[in-house]
């Protein structure tokens, strides 16, 4: 390798670096969503199990939570995209959820999966560049 191949090696390491950021900011927005999903659907089967008229505590976001009183515990408002939300049976509201969860989960775990192929690559490729580094020091 020579002082050319190196720095563009440096290079390489330098977007695996950034692509490994970037990786990374996406997981927390990911860990982010399946979290908040994961609440609504606990708050959906509490909802759906509590009996009209009982009170509840409420997330609200923040960690935040308000008292409410059951009024109908059979339907609930979804959001199902692009700012529309519909009227659903909590049956179909959870499981609306769990779809999402479900596909949040596999996203988390194929991102997860890039950043360790990432990393991988960027340790090999930065032993390569420190070793050639180096043994072009100990010839000059």
């Amino acid at each position: 390798m020579n002082e050319q191949e190196i720095r563009q090696a440096l290079a390489t390491l330098e977007m695996y670096k950034a692509q490994a950021e970037s990786l990374a900011e996406q997981q927390q927005i990911v860990t982010f969503s399946l979290e908040e999903y994961s609440r609504a659907r606990d708050t959906l089967g509490k909802w759906k199990d509590a009996a009209e008229g009982a009170e509840l505590l409420v997330p609200v976001g923040g960690n935040s939570f308000v008292f409410a009183k059951v009024a109908d515990n059979k339907k609930a408002l979804v959001g199902i995209g692009s700012g529309v939300t519909v009227e659903r049976s909590l049956d179909e509201a959870i499981k609306t959820l769990e779809t999402r969860i479900n596909e949040l989960a596999e996203a988390s775990k194929k991102l997860t999966e890039s950043l360790t192929m990432l990393e991988a690559r960027s340790s090999q490729l930065s032993q390569l560049v420190q070793a050639e580094y180096e043994r072009l020091q100990n010839q000059g």
